[in-house]
């Protein structure tokens, strides 16, 4: 079977790239040189001479399909013939995957199962006749999880595209843990998508309102890159590349009177024929009928997650790794690159002073920013209530300048410290004035200060499941196309781009999700790419929270945590 022929060439790079650091570790220890990969031992614990290495992905994507037998040409032997054997002939069926059919197996002793383990699971998928599936391509969802001790992960699905999945889960605490294992889309639900939805354009609509003087019109605007149309109010901008925003003309204004526009709720462009049957149960969101809890042993030694695995430190370009972190407690653990707490004020304005750091995206973004302030020393308790509003200047300390809750910056004036969120242009909001959102690639763009002391994090996801893929990918592109350029003046830039998370909706879950291939495809270089995605499940199954699209503080608080890592520890 083809999930067998990947088990052991991962078991083969697993011994062998730990024999490797092994030996490595060794001479750097001798020769007193630095190892990035070599884990530095935590005061107080018991350490692990040789901690083991966590294998990156074996494809630079998330898609994790891998090429078997069954995707593989088919070839004859030379000089054989097949005979095509008519009489076999028999009537069958196939159905889709079925949830309530298809299994899943513990590959391993589920009573030797102990804390900093790698655990791996098979899921066999079947249709409704209890077939095997013949390909991949639908969509998992596995979480362990225990929301007494607050410890949640997410397991990291390989397709196989033969219908067997693997599925790596970390135990990265003792306990008896809840195991669940859900079909989130199937294929068919998939294709569909990526066949119809992606490419329909005009789904990303507003209303715009055009003003002068006394008259005011509204008329249907919307963006549009393929096909053709005629006497439409053009609006080109370079930032969109291809695509092209546009608006029905006014009966009596001009097209340049625009002023204002909202988000439509009833766009043009529609999918046509919505396979609605594919978005419910029992056919999505539905569980695996299985065994739903698996106990975890402790080990004799205190030794850390990093003391028994060889996590890497952050840094830009960082590979995808076969596991992505865990919750416990109100902690996020990575085993992506190292990560730790930055509780000393102190510490972090030591780290960010004479810096400009910008925060440019949407209002998952602003959460972001006004936690990174309380950090850096500003004093203001981020809560649910208050990370909306603005906050004051305080003379002879910090400096405000708004111009409104999109676009404003705070200035630490003793540690020359400067905050700057804006929000991105052509949001879905209400009653926006057209001027007031500026494009990203023109933000980074003007960054030319001689000192180059920039920071900045893009989050570019929130408002754009409506866009086809092709105009997202064209905005992204030329917004890349500057910071290629920004690093050319300033190599010591930093560069973040943090990807989606689910919105709660069964219709867009799968777009939000595809965006991080097409957003880790656009910006791979000199980025360092912050995938949130299973980091906000497991948060939410940890703390038997519900996905929304503005997600708790305190996980935010770790999101910038992380953030902090890579900025001031590489």
């Amino acid at each position: 079977m083809a999930g067998n022929q990947w088990k052991l060439p991962l078991f083969l790079v697993l011994v062998a790239t730990s024999i490797m650091m092994m030996v490595i570790c060794g001479f750097l220890e001798k020769s007193s040189m630095p190892c990035d990969n070599c884990v530095v031992p935590i005061k107080g614990t018991a350490t692990l001479k040789h901690p083991q290495v966590i294998p990156s992905l074996p494809f630079p994507n998330r898609s994790y399909i891998i090429e078997t037998s069954i995707t593989k040409k088919t070839s004859y032997i030379e000089g054989t013939h097949t005979e095509w054997n008519i009489s076999m002939g028999a009537i069958g069926s196939r159905g889709r995957t079925d949830p309530t059919k298809s299994i899943y197996m513990l590959l391993g002793n589920a009573k030797e199962t102990r804390r900093g383990q790698i655990i791996e699971f098979q899921i066999i998928a079947k249709d409704k006749y209890g077939l095997q599936r013949p390909f991949g391509g639908d969509l998992w969802s596995v979480t362990m999880y225990n929301t007494k001790e607050k410890f949640g992960t997410m397991g990291k699905v390989i397709d196989h595209d033969d219908g067997t999945y693997s599925v790596y889960l970390y135990a990265g605490a003792a306990g008896v843990m809840n195991l669940k294992f859900t079909l989130v889309l199937q294929r068919e639900a998939i294709q569909w998508l990526k066949s119809v939805v992606l490419s329909t354009e005009k789904r990303a609509a507003w209303i715009g309102t055009f003003t002068q003087g006394n008259v005011t019109e509204k008329k249907d605007c919307f963006i549009q890159r393929e096909g053709t149309w005629e006497d439409k109010c053009q609006f080109p901008h370079i930032a969109l590349g291809k695509t092209m925003f546009l608006c029905d003309p006014p009966a009596t204004l001009p097209c340049g009177t625009l002023s204002l526009i909202t988000v439509s709720r009833k766009p043009k462009g529609k999918a046509t024929e919505t396979p609605t049957s594919l978005f419910k149960k029992p056919n999505a969101l539905q569980n695996i009928n299985g065994p739903n809890s698996l106990e975890i042993k402790d080990i004799m030694t205190r030794s850390s997650d990093y003391e028994m695995h060889a996590v890497p430190k952050c840094r830009a370009n960082i590979s995808d790794a076969l596991l992505d972190g865990y919750w416990l407690k109100d902690r996020w653990v990575s085993m992506v690159c190292q990560n730790r707490q930055w509780k000393d004020t102190g510490e972090v304005q030591q780290c960010l002073r004479n810096k400009e750091v910008y925060f440019l995206g949407d209002s998952t973004t602003r959460q972001w920013f006004q936690i990174f302030i309380e950090t850096f020393g500003y004093p203001i308790k981020v809560n649910a209530s208050n990370w909306r509003k603005q906050v004051d200047s305080i003379p002879g300390s910090y400096k405000v300048t708004a111009e409104d809750d999109y676009s404003w910056d705070l200035h630490d004036i003793k540690n020359n410290i400067t905050a700057v969120y804006h929000h991105h242009a052509l949001s879905r909001h209400s009653a926006i004035p057209i001027h007031r959102f500026p494009y990203f690639s023109d933000v980074v763009n003007q960054l030319r200060a001689p000192q180059c002391n920039y920071v900045i994090l893009i989050s570019l996801w929130a408002h754009f499941d409506t866009w086809t893929k092709d105009s997202f990918v064209d905005r992204l592109v030329i917004l890349k196309e500057n910071i290629d350029r920004l690093l050319q003046r300033c190599p010591r830039t930093k560069i973040v781009i943090k990807g989606p998370h689910e919105r709660n909706s069964i219709g867009n879950h799968w777009l939000l999700y595809d965006m991080i291939n097409t957003l880790k495809d656009v910006f791979k270089g000199s980025v360092f790419f912050f995938d949130i995605w299973d980091m906000n499940f497991a948060y939410a199954y940890a703390n038997k929270k519900r996905i929304d699209i503005h997600m708790p503080m305190d996980l935010i608080r770790e999101e910038v945590n992380f953030f902090l890592n890579y900025v001031c520890l590489n």
